[in-house]
């Protein structure tokens, strides 16, 4: 959470958490025990944030946007749910993740049960154009982690794909977003919105890959190294290969990279990254995002609310490592 950042959308954020609550109720004594168990478990609140902020930036905020945050959010919750399954994160918000409370069947459901009422909500808005962006963005979202999953340990990854990867996984839920806040606006200015969640989806998932590979397990708040131990291809080491230039040496840090077995091998796989500047050239891509974000801002209105959608941006690459 940023709290100065949000300072402006906290009741709005508050609004939509109610949206959230109300949307997972349930006559179920069962089920309504297993969600009050879980608690308030969802992402940092990105999503509704850049909703609500791009929506006070062109225009006034409504129930409309209040809603689509709260959708938006479950349907990210699923998408968390679902990916600490997947890479046994055990922890997040320093707190148990749902398939190590619950087991894995269970985190499976209620990965489905955010998703379907996540739906619901916008179906409820009677606004067939939304719903139908909402259904189209969750596909992409789907279809990136397929995406991602067929491309563990490949060690030709290019960046280019890797890419498209980050943007279907991340980027364009944010996209959407971002879209969704300008709805009420011109449009160069709901494509400049789109654009602006575009490049915050793009350098916020870098940052996190960066993250996974030198943050403090502490300060994040999740498990760490996952990206090693799965296998996966990020941003730092696509970078860090490309450096070098004799083939045989790449092909064999490339298979260094995939052999760890044990958590001295995830150490020094970490610190291998961090010498070869694999960290630095990543995080200089995410900055690079960062200035394309503040570039779409310039067709909104000067003032305030523009400033702190900047500032958001900004945020992204500011995070502790």
């Amino acid at each position: 959470m940023m709290p100065a950042v949000y300072a402006c959308i906290e009741q709005d954020l508050l609004a939509v958490e109610a949206v959230m609550n109300e949307a997972l109720q349930t006559d179920e004594p069962r089920v309504a025990g297993l969600l009050e168990e879980l608690g308030q478990f969802h992402g940092k609140m990105l999503r509704p944030a850049l909703v609500l902020l791009v929506a006070r930036a062109l225009g006034p905020v409504t129930e409309d946007h209040i809603r689509l945050g709260a959708a938006l959010e479950m349907i990210h919750t699923a998408t968390l749910i679902h990916d600490d399954m997947i890479d046994e994160g055990r922890t997040r918000r320093g707190q148990p993740t749902p398939h190590v409370r619950f087991g894995n069947t269970t985190a499976v459901l209620l990965g489905d049960y955010f998703y379907t009422h996540a739906f619901h909500i916008v179906a409820c808005m009677h606004r067939p154009e939304l719903m139908q962006r909402l259904s189209a963005v969750t596909n992409v979202i789907c279809e990136g982690e397929l995406h991602q999953m067929c491309a563990r340990r490949d060690v030709a990854l290019s960046e280019e794909e890797y890419n498209r990867i980050i943007h279907a996984k991340t980027a364009a839920l944010c996209e959407v977003a971002s879209a969704f806040g300008a709805s009420n606006a011109t449009h160069d200015q709901t494509q400049a919105a789109a654009d602006y969640g575009k490049y915050c989806g793009m350098a916020f998932q870098i940052v996190d890959d960066c993250l996974d590979l030198s943050g403090d397990p502490q300060k994040v708040g999740k498990t760490l190294a996952t990206d090693i131990e799965c296998g996966r291809l990020t941003l730092p080491f696509i970078h860090m290969l490309a450096e070098i230039k004799d083939d045989a040496e790449r092909e064999a840090l490339g298979q260094r990279l995939l052999s760890v077995q044990s958590q001295e091998d995830v150490a020094d796989v970490r610190a291998l990254v961090h010498e070869r500047g694999g960290i630095e050239s990543a995080i200089a891509t995410a900055r690079h995002y960062v200035k394309q974000a503040h570039q779409a801002l310039e067709i909104f209105p000067d003032g305030q609310d523009r400033q702190v959608l900047a500032d958001v941006a900004s945020f992204i690459v500011e995070r502790e490592f």
